[in-house]
C-alpha cells in the first residue's frame, strides 16, 4: 500500500513540476529593462520590476523621472504578453506585446480612451528579461 501511494506521488511530481517551472518561464520575476517609444519623439529607458504572486503576475514600469506606473491585468498566453497601463489624465493604453526572441516582448500600447488631449496615443514597447541585455531601439 505505501508502495502504491509513493509511486503515485512520484508521477503525480513528475506531472505537476514540468507544468510549474513551464509557467515561471513565461515571465521570470525580476527587474526587466526595456525602452518606450511615441512617434517623432526620443526612445525613453524605462524599468520593469516583474513578481509573480500566486496566479497573478504583479509588473511596475519606472524611468528616470521617479514616476512609476503599475501595470493591470497581466496575462501571458501563446508568446503574448498583455496588460493595461493607466498613464493618468483619463488615459489608458492597451499593451499587447509578442516574445520576439524566445525571451523579450516587443510590441505597441494604443488608448483604450482618447485621454485629454483627444489625440490617440501609441507607444511602442520592448522588454528584455533581467539576465539579458535589452539593445537600444532600431539595433
Amino acid at each position: 500500500m505505501q508502495r502504491l501511494l509513493l509511486g503515485c506521488v512520484a508521477i503525480a511530481a513528475g506531472v505537476l513540476l514540468p507544468i510549474r517551472r513551464a509557467r515561471a518561464q513565461d515571465m521570470v520575476d525580476g527587474r526587466w529593462r526595456g525602452w518606450l517609444q511615441e512617434a517623432d519623439e526620443d526612445s525613453i529607458r524605462v524599468s520593469f520590476a516583474v513578481q509573480h504572486t500566486g496566479k497573478h503576475i504583479l509588473m511596475v514600469m519606472s524611468g528616470r523621472s521617479g514616476i512609476s506606473y503599475d501595470m493591470a491585468d497581466i496575462k501571458v498566453k501563446n508568446d503574448v504578453l498583455t496588460f493595461d497601463w493607466a498613464m493618468g489624465l483619463n488615459s489608458f493604453l492597451f499593451c499587447r506585446l509578442t516574445r520576439r526572441d524566445g525571451r523579450s516582448f516587443e510590441g505597441t500600447c494604443n488608448d483604450r480612451s482618447p485621454g485629454e488631449t483627444g489625440k490617440p496615443v501609441r507607444v511602442w514597447m520592448i522588454m528584455s528579461p533581467p539576465d539579458s541585455a535589452a539593445g537600444r531601439p532600431g539595433g
